[in-house]
């Protein structure tokens, strides 16, 4: 069976030009973040906005930044004790925060492949693309556990 048979093609997504306000709006009344793939005008995948990402927000130093120096040592957050400026919604776009480097399964990916790289990336859930590198849906573990138990005609 292959991911393209399984994945979820109803997938909200964001552009580089989302500011951080539509973003947490648009998922406001999801249970979870969930992962947002990040499209260009042609639908094609440039980057992914994960819930760390958006904790990111209140580190007064940047991670990329914080690697790069040797002597400082990360320590974690207080978001309650961050004041982030009240024009932050409008001011911080996707593009300021996304993940460039991120994983994804090609539609043609077997469901078993699928699962090893979720493993191997500890990843819940994984964007997939086409041929041509467009966004064609997203795929988690729970699909691939429900299309084993499907072959397996347990439901």
């Amino acid at each position: 069976m292959q991911v393209k048979e399984i994945m979820n093609k109803n997938v909200i997504t964001v552009t580089r030009s989302t500011t951080l306000r539509e973003l947490l709006t648009k998922f406001a009344s999801f249970h979870k973040f969930p992962v947002v793939p990040v499209i260009d005008e042609e639908r094609k995948l440039i980057g992914m906005v994960y819930l760390r990402n958006i904790i990111d927000v209140f580190s007064v130093v940047k991670p990329h930044i914080s690697k790069a120096i040797a002597f400082y040592e990360e320590e974690e957050e207080d978001i309650f004790n961050i004041q982030l400026d009240e024009g932050a919604g409008s001011l911080i776009l996707v593009d300021d925060i996304m993940d460039t480097k991120y994983f994804y399964l090609h539609e043609d990916a077997t469901i078993e492949e699928a699962y090893k790289d979720m493993k191997m990336y500890q990843k819940d859930e994984l964007p997939v693309v086409d041929k041509e590198g467009r966004l064609a849906g997203i795929v988690g573990i729970f699909d691939i556990i429900l299309a084993v138990f499907r072959q397996n005609k347990i439901i």
